[in-house]
C-alpha cells in the first residue's frame, strides 16, 4: 500500500516542483525590479517621434478634424447616432438585447474631435495637446502628460479616420505603455525637482529606485513586439509573392512608394534587370532576410548572446522600410518599440558613452 502511495506521490511531487520552478522563472522575468532607464528612453524618443506627427496634424488641422474635413462633422454625427455594427450572431453565448437597435447604434470609438466645432476650440485643444506632448518629453507630470498625450493621438486618429495607418496604431501601443509605466522616474524634469527638493532640505539627491513596474511594462512592451513580428511574418507566408521571392521587387520598383525619382536608385533597379541572375540572388535574399527576421525575432530575442544580431538585423529591415517605401516615421516607431529590448543597464551606459560621463 506505501509502495502504491509512493509511486502515485513520486510523479505529484515531481508536477508541483515543476509548477514553482516555472511560477519562479515567470516571477524573476516579470518582476525583478529594474530602473526605468529604457522606458525613460523610449519616453523621449517616441514623445519626439509623435510630437513631430502632431505639429504635422496641425498643418492642415482643419482637414483633418474640422468640421468641414475629408470625413464632415455631419458625416460623423450620423456615425455616431446610425446603426453602424452588425448584431453578432444567435450562438446562445448572449441573452439579445431587448432593444438591439440601441444597443447596436452608434461607434464604439472616442475623440474629442467629435465635439468640436469651431476654428478657435480646434486650435485650443491642438495646442494643449502639443503643450502635453512637451511635458511627457521633459517628463514634467509625466503621468498625467503621457495620458493626456495618449487621449490627444487617439483624438487625431478617431477622427481622421481616413488617414489612419499602422503608424497610428503604433503610437497609440507606445503611448499606452507610458502611461502604465514610470517612464519619468530618471531623466526627468520630475527627477530633477525631487532632487532639488532634497538638496534644499539639506538631503544627499535620491538615487533611482528599482521597481518592479519599470520591468514588468518593459517586458510587456517585448512580448507586444514579438507579437506584432508573428503576426507580420506569418501574414507574408499566405502571399504567393514571398514564396516566389518577388515580394521585395513589389516594393522596390513600386512608383507609389520607391524613391525612382533618383538617378543612382533607378540605374541600380536597372542594372539588376539587366543580369536576371544577379536580380534573382539579390531579389530572393532579401525575402528571405525578411522572413527570417520577422518570423525569427519573436523566439531569438530572449537568448542574450543573439539578441543584438537580430536587433541589428530589424533594425536593418525598418532603415530599409524607411528608405525604400519612404515610411521614415513608421520605420522610426517600429525602431523606438525595439529599445524596449535593450536592457536598462545597457541604457544607461549608452547615455554615459554618449554624455560622456564616467561610470
Amino acid at each position: 500500500m506505501r509502495d502504491q502511495q509512493a509511486l502515485v506521490g513520486r510523479p505529484l511531487q515531481a508536477t508541483l516542483a515543476q509548477v514553482r520552478s516555472f511560477i519562479g522563472a515567470a516571477d524573476e522575468f516579470l518582476f525583478t525590479p529594474s530602473v526605468p532607464y529604457s522606458l525613460a528612453a523610449i519616453r523621449v524618443m517616441g514623445g519626439l517621434m509623435i510630437l513631430y506627427i502632431h505639429v504635422n496634424f496641425g498643418i492642415w488641422l482643419g482637414e483633418y478634424v474640422g468640421p468641414s474635413a475629408w470625413i464632415t462633422q455631419p458625416v460623423t454625427d450620423m456615425l455616431r447616432s446610425a446603426a453602424t455594427d452588425y448584431p453578432s450572431l444567435p450562438l446562445g453565448w448572449v441573452d439579445d438585447p431587448a432593444n438591439p437597435a440601441a444597443v447596436y447604434k452608434g461607434m464604439t470609438t472616442f475623440s474629442i474631435f467629435y465635439h468640436v466645432t469651431d476654428a478657435a476650440s480646434l486650435w485650443a485643444i491642438h495646442a494643449a495637446i502639443l503643450a502635453a506632448n512637451l511635458m511627457l518629453i521633459a517628463g514634467y507630470q509625466t503621468r498625467f502628460a503621457a495620458v493626456a498625450t495618449w487621449v490627444g493621438a487617439i483624438s487625431y486618429i478617431q477622427r481622421a479616420q481616413t488617414s489612419l495607418f499602422g503608424l497610428d496604431t503604433l503610437t497609440s501601443i507606445l503611448l499606452f505603455y507610458m502611461c502604465l509605466g514610470p517612464c519619468g522616474a530618471v531623466w526627468s524634469v520630475d527627477s530633477w525637482l525631487k532632487a532639488r527638493r532634497a538638496r534644499r532640505e539639506g538631503l544627499p539627491a535620491p538615487e533611482p529606485i528599482p521597481t518592479a513596474s519599470a520591468t514588468f511594462v518593459q517586458r510587456l512592451m517585448q512580448v507586444h513586439f514579438a507579437i506584432i513580428y508573428i503576426g507580420a511574418g506569418t501574414s507574408k507566408l499566405m502571399g504567393a509573392s514571398w514564396w516566389g521571392g518577388t515580394a521585395v521587387w513589389g516594393v522596390m520598383a513600386n512608383m507609389s512608394f520607391a524613391p525612382l525619382e533618383f538617378e543612382a536608385y533607378y540605374q541600380g533597379l536597372a542594372f539588376l534587370c539587366r543580369h536576371r541572375w544577379l536580380w534573382e540572388v539579390v531579389m530572393s535574399s532579401l525575402v528571405v532576410f525578411t522572413l527570417v527576421v520577422e518570423l525569427g525575432l519573436p523566439f531569438i530575442i530572449w537568448f542574450p548572446k543573439a539578441r543584438w544580431l537580430i536587433m541589428t538585423g530589424s533594425l536593418l529591415l525598418h532603415t530599409g522600410i524607411g528608405y525604400i517605401m519612404g515610411l521614415t516615421v513608421f520605420g522610426i516607431s517600429m525602431v523606438v518599440l525595439l529599445f524596449a529590448f535593450v536592457p536598462s543597464e545597457k541604457a544607461l551606459l549608452m547615455w554615459r558613452h554618449l554624455s560622456g560621463a564616467r561610470a
